[in-house]
C-alpha cells in the first residue's frame, strides 16, 4: 500500500492494506510493512533497525514494528519578529518590528544536503510547526535585541539595510547550528513611546524649510541691502550738510559760552574774597565766644568740685559719728547683758549655796540626833545583852526618810531656781546633792557608832533573809 497521507488517515490505510497483503501474498517477504512516499516539501524521516533514512521526493519500504516513520516540513516559515523596549546603544527605549523567511536547509537546486536536515530532525522532529516557529522566534528576537544595542535610533532610522545585513550576519551561524537557514529578513517597522523617531522626521523637515527660509531670506536680504545702501548715501550727503551746519552754531556757542566764563570767574573770586574776610571774622568771633564759655563752665565746675569736697568732709565725719555712735550703743548693750548674766549667776551661786548649807545644817541635825540615838541604843545593848545589832539597824532605817524629807523640805519654799552651769548640768546637780548626802548617812553612822549598816544588813539577810522587828 502506498503511503501518501495525512497522519490521521495513515492507520486505517496501512490496516486496509496489510489486510490485502496477508490475503494475496501470505508468505511473501514485503507483506510486513509499508511503502512510505516523501514529496518535494516534507522530509520523511524512517528510523530503526537499518538504521536513519531520510527522503525528500523518493519513496522507501518501512518494515512494521522495527522501524518507524516522521515527517519533518521543508516549507518556507514566515515569522514576525518583534522587539518592545529594546535599548539602543545611547539607552533610547524603541520597539522594533521585522519579518524573517526561514527554512531547513536543503542545499541548493538539485543537490540535496541530507546532513543538514538530519540536524534539523534532531533538534526539531516530533515538533510541530508552531513549536518550531517559537524555538526560532525567541533566537532571532535576542540577537535583533543584541544589534539593536549597537547602534543608536538615527543610525537605525536611516539605515534599516545595513540594520537588516548586520542581524542577518549575526543570526545565520546560530540558525546553521540548527538546521536552518535564514532567507530574507526586512524591517518592517521602527517606533518608540517617547517621541524620539518623530522628532527626528520633525527635525528632517525642520532642516528643509529652514534652508528654503535661508535662500527666500538670503533673497530678500540682498534686496534690502540695496534699497538700504542707496538711502545710506542720500543720509550720509544730508548727515554732512547738517554736520557742517552744527559745527559753525557751536563754534559761535563755544565762543559765547567762553565769554560768559571769564565773567562767572571773575565773579566767583571777588566772592572767594569777600567770603574768606566774613569766614574770618565770624571764626574769630566764634573763637573768642567759645573761650568765654569754656572759662565759665571751668569756674562752674570748680565750684561743683568745691561743692562735693565739702559734702564728702560732712557725709564722712556723719558716718563717723554714726559709727562711734552705733558703737557706743552696742558696747552699752553687751555690758548690760554681760552685767545681767553676771548678777543672775551671782543670785544663782547664792540661792544654791544657802540650800547647801540648809541642807548642811539639817544633816548635823539628823546626825546630831542620830548619835543621840545611838548612845541610847548603845546604853540599852549594855542593859540588854541581847538586844541584836539587827534592833540598831531598824532604828536606823526608821529613822531614813524622815531624815531625806527634813533634807529636801527647804526646797518647798523655794519659788525660783536660776541654774548656771557651762555644761548645762546646773539642775542635776541639786539633786546629786541631796542623794549624795543620802549616799552618806550610812557613814556618818557608821563614824559616830561604829556599825557598819551595810555589813549589818548583809550578814542579817545571810541569817534570817531580812530584819525582823523585836518590838
Amino acid at each position: 500500500r502506498i503511503e501518501h497521507c495525512t497522519p490521521a488517515q495513515r492507520p486505517l490505510l496501512s490496516t486496509h492494506a496489510r489486510q490485502r497483503s496477508l490475503n494475496s501474498h501470505r508468505y511473501h517477504p514485503f507483506a510486513m510493512g509499508n511503502i512510505i512516499v516523501s514529496p518535494p516539501n516534507q522530509a520523511a524521516v524512517i528510523s530503526g533497525c537499518r538504521g536513519t533514512r531520510i527522503l525528500i521526493g523518493r519513496c522507501s519500504f518501512q518494515f512494521w514494528v522495527f522501524e518507524t516513520c516522521s515527517r519533518l516540513g521543508l516549507e518556507l516559515m514566515t515569522i514576525g519578529v518583534s522587539s518592545k523596549s529594546a535599548e539602543t546603544a545611547k539607552g533610547v527605549r524603541i520597539s522594533l518590528s521585522s519579518t524573517a523567511q526561514i527554512k531547513i536547509m536543503t542545499g541548493s537546486g538539485t543537490n540535496v544536503e541530507l546532513d543538514k536536515v538530519e540536524l534539523a530532525a534532531q533538534h526539531f522532529l516530533g515538533y510541530t510547526r508552531e513549536e518550531i516557529q517559537h524555538a526560532v522566534h525567541r533566537t532571532m528576537e535576542g540577537h535583533q535585541r543584541q544589534v539593536i544595542g549597537t547602534l543608536t535610533v538615527e543610525e537605525l532610522y536611516k539605515d534599516r539595510a545595513s540594520f537588516s545585513t548586520r542581524v542577518k550576519e549575526l543570526v545565520d551561524p546560530d540558525l546553521q547550528n540548527m538546521g536552518f537557514e535564514l532567507v530574507s529578513y526586512t524591517v518592517t517597522n521602527i517606533d518608540d513611546d517617547e517621541g524620539y523617531i518623530a522628532a527626528l522626521g520633525a527635525t528632517q523637515t525642520a532642516a528643509v524649510k529652514r534652508e528654503a527660509e535661508e535662500g527666500r531670506a538670503r533673497n530678500e536680504s540682498s534686496a534690502r541691502q540695496t534699497v538700504a545702501k542707496a538711502k545710506a548715501d542720500a543720509l550720509i550727503v544730508e548727515a554732512e550738510q547738517a554736520r557742517n551746519a552744527k559745527v559753525q552754531s557751536n563754534e559761535f556757542a563755544a565762543s559765547e559760552a567762553s565769554s560768559r566764563r571769564d565773567l562767572e570767574l571773575k565773579q566767583q573770586e571777588y566772592q572767594r574774597e569777600v567770603n574768606e574776610a566774613t569766614a574770618k571774622a565770624e571764626a574769630a568771633l566764634k573763637i573768642e565766644t567759645a573761650k568765654q564759655e569754656q572759662e565759665v563752665i571751668k569756674q562752674k565746675t570748680m565750684q561743683k568740685v568745691e561743692e562735693a569736697t565739702v559734702m564728702l568732709q560732712v557725709t564722712e565725719r556723719e558716718v563717723e559719728r554714726m559709727k562711734a555712735q552705733a558703737e557706743g550703743e552696742s558696747g552699752a548693750r553687751l555690758l548690760t547683758q554681760r552685767n545681767e548674766a553676771e548678777s543672775m549667776k551671782v543670785d544663782a551661786e547664792a540661792k544654791a549655796f544657802e540650800l547647801r548649807q540648809i541642807g548642811l545644817a539639817q544633816a548635823d541635825s539628823v546626825k546630831a540626833q542620830g548619835i543621840a540615838e545611838a548612845q541610847v541604843v548603845a546604853e540599852k545593848v549594855k542593859a540588854y545583852p541581847s538586844y541584836a545589832d539587827e534592833r540598831m539597824v531598824q532604828i536606823i532605817m526608821n529613822q531614813l526618810p524622815s531624815l531625806a524629807e527634813k533634807i529636801a523640805a527647804p526646797l518647798k519654799n523655794t519659788g525660783k531656781m536660776i541654774f548656771v552651769s557651762g555644761d548645762g548640768s546646773g539642775p542635776s546637780k541639786l539633786t546629786t546633792d541631796i542623794g549624795n548626802i543620802m549616799a552618806g548617812l550610812p557613814d556618818t553612822v557608821e563614824t559616830m557608832t561604829g556599825m557598819n549598816i551595810k555589813n549589818v544588813l548583809k550578814r542579817l539577810e545571810g541569817k534570817q533573809g531580812g530584819v525582823e522587828s523585836t518590838d
